[in-house]
């Protein structure tokens, strides 16, 4: 009992100094003309739990404004805010996002630029947003921007990383006999060549040995998200991004203006990462078509793999559970294969049509406050400020159970900073509607008995039309890029 008061004590007293010490805080909310309740759609669980259970009390009790929320699953989120987006009557005040659903909604009127809202009723206007979103990630800025200008506040950054088992990869028997057998040291994979060695040789049988102890079942190299889901293409884009590929590119003209985007027309480094990505599936633990980040941070969680190659960096926590399932298990985390990790945040919004936008306006920034995205790390997320993800307290051994991941996600988000505006991923207002059917043909891509390259030409020409019809600007044929 001491203890847990002890953890409490001290839980209040960082929570308090962080509070005092943060650039934004309730107390800054002026009194607001506007009291009409809002309406917030968030995803279900922790984060929205926190809101309601603190945040959101906090605000009313400050501003008299009521928040209602609408707590729904990821996978119906997008249909029903764009639905009540088309219908224009004002439904929800503050929308959630996931990036890729950014610029799609901004080209459309659907999310009010925040410099627009800090002009209408901050007191020192844009001065205080950009102060505002100083600590915020660059990367994650850029790709929730239109036309260079913000319209959302990221709350959760999932960018990857590679979740492995140190305690594996530290053990003397098995480094020797790594050596032995690929005439280099066992550390974490600089690229696939390297993921796919390592991928072979961790993986065992009932009964040989690892980490010079018997297995009580089979073990695995590797838990990639193989399952006809949205995150077996976060895969892919890691792999070809680090291929030097990319989906789609974006064209620039000399005053850095957006012109148009290529489509190769034979997508070469898809189909390298095609045939990479069947190999690395040998070794993998075997999933069915639900198989994605939950799974596979289960298999990490519960001993059935070595790594986690293409993790996102906002499911350590779920990973971490191995050093409290297996004796003697450490957790580690490494750059993605390749260094290009797939990146990006769920983020809010105030929407266009929202009856009281002044104060959607103030509850974005309140909960995207150091305050808010403190308690948010603390509760196992990834956060998007940099100054929370630096803090003292979350480096070394301190917290690690949540905080883990942290330093190799600042390292990541850091390599991101402009280079999102360079792949089309990011830059496209037509990735709401691109990316189920990069969903699609990755999944099918990765399965033995189909041919990739009928799969990726035909993707080729689906891009060029949903961007050439959706889009803003054009897709163009690109049969070589230099």
């Amino acid at each position: 009992m001491v203890t847990v008061i002890r953890v409490l004590l001290t839980f209040i007293v960082l929570s308090l100094q962080h509070t005092a010490k943060a650039e934004f805080s309730l107390a800054q909310i002026p009194p607001l003309s506007n009291t009409t309740p809002i309406t917030l759609v968030a995803e279900e669980g922790f984060w929205t739990e926190h809101l309601k259970q603190n945040m959101l009390p906090q605000f009313t009790a400050k501003t008299g404004v009521q928040v209602n929320v609408i707590s729904t699953k990821l996978e119906t989120m997008y249909t029903l805010q764009t639905q009540a987006l088309l219908e224009g009557k004002g439904k929800y005040d503050l929308l959630s996002m996931e990036a890729g659903w950014a610029k799609d909604w901004a080209s459309n009127g659907y999310t009010v630029p925040l410099v627009e809202l800090a002009k209408l009723y901050d007191t020192e206007g844009k001065k205080a947003l950009e102060s505002y979103l100083k600590p915020y990630y660059p990367s994650l800025l850029n790709i929730l921007s239109y036309h260079g200008e913000p319209h959302a506040i990221p709350y959760n950054n999932y960018v990857m990383g590679s979740h492995y088992r140190a305690d594996l990869f530290e053990n003397k028997t098995e480094q020797s006999d790594f050596k032995k057998r690929f005439g280099y040291a066992l550390k974490p994979a600089l690229n696939t060549d390297e993921l796919l060695d390592q991928a072979m040789f961790f993986t065992r049988k009932k009964g040989d040995l690892l980490a010079d102890k018997p297995l009580t079942h089979d073990f695995y190299g590797l838990a990639l998200m193989s399952g006809n889901k949205p995150h077996i293409n976060d895969e892919f884009s890691s792999i070809i991004w680090s291929l030097g590929g990319a989906w789609l590119w974006p064209v620039y003209n000399e005053q850095k203006q957006l012109t148009h985007f290529e489509v190769p027309l034979v997508n070469q480094e898809a189909l390298k990462a095609a045939d990479i990505y069947r190999k690395l599936l040998r070794y993998a633990v075997p999933g069915d078509e639900q198989f994605a980040f939950n799974e596979a941070a289960n298999a990490i969680a519960t001993g059935q793999a070595a790594i986690w190659p293409f993790a996102y960096n906002n499911l350590w926590s779920a990973s971490f559970k191995v050093e409290n399932n297996i004796p003697g298990a450490r957790l580690g985390v490494a750059q993605v294969p390749g260094a290009h990790p797939y990146n990006g945040a769920y983020a809010f919004a105030v929407s266009y049509d929202s009856k009281n936008p002044q104060a959607a306006y103030w509850l974005l920034k309140y909960m995207g406050s150091y305050e808010a995205q403190y308690a948010y790390a603390l509760g196992g997320g990834n956060p998007c400020r940099m100054d929370v993800v630096t803090a003292a307290e979350f480096k070394g051994e301190n917290n690690r159970n949540v905080a883990g991941a942290f330093e190799a996600s600042h390292v990541a988000n850091l390599y991101w900073s402009d280079k999102v505006l360079e792949v089309g991923h990011f830059t496209t207002t037509t990735m709401g509607l691109i990316y189920p059917e990069l969903t699609k043909a990755c999944y099918a891509a990765s399965q033995s008995n189909t041919d990739s390259a009928e799969i990726f030409i035909d993707l080729s020409a689906k891009i060029k039309y949903l961007q050439n019809t959706f889009g803003e600007i054009p897709a163009l044929d690109k049969i070589n890029r230099q």
